[in-house]
């Protein structure tokens, strides 16, 4: 494989950590926005107790907050599910990237392997012919 060839592999190999990297912070990105939703239903759920606790209205009162309360706790169910696959996620991605970037470092390490190799043949080339040239 040439040095040339290397040097692409190494270029898409920068591309591909630069695409995971941004798909690792996309995913952060959507877990930091299901925790602030989370917060607000949290919220919303302890203004609707405190509503509840200073309210003066009765049973029907209590019959329409119970069921907020209920909905309340099923958007907090389901947003702590959303938040735990999307924390399985940004671990995937930080992973991904983790990969793609010791692949770049193992491709730049052969590249510059290469780069080495190549140097040291043609000054072994050079060697030679001024050794011919210097032969009768």
């Amino acid at each position: 494989m040439s040095a040339a060839d290397i040097a692409k592999r190494l270029k898409r190999a920068e591309r591909l950590t630069a695409v995971q990297e941004q798909m690792r912070r996309a995913a952060e990105w959507q877990l930091a926005q299901t925790r602030r939703d989370a917060d607000a239903v949290e919220a919303d759920r302890a203004a609707l107790l405190a509503a509840v606790g200073a309210s003066t209205h009765g049973h029907l009162f209590l019959e329409a907050a119970n069921r907020r309360l209920r909905g309340l706790a099923a958007r907090a169910t389901e947003l702590e599910r959303i938040a735990a696959a999307q924390s399985d996620e940004v671990r995937e991605q930080g992973l991904a990237q983790k990969r793609a970037e010791l692949n770049a470092e193992r491709i730049e390490t052969l590249l510059g392997r290469e780069r080495e190799r190549v140097e040291a043949m043609e000054q072994l080339d050079g060697l030679t012919r001024a050794r011919d040239a210097s032969l009768p």
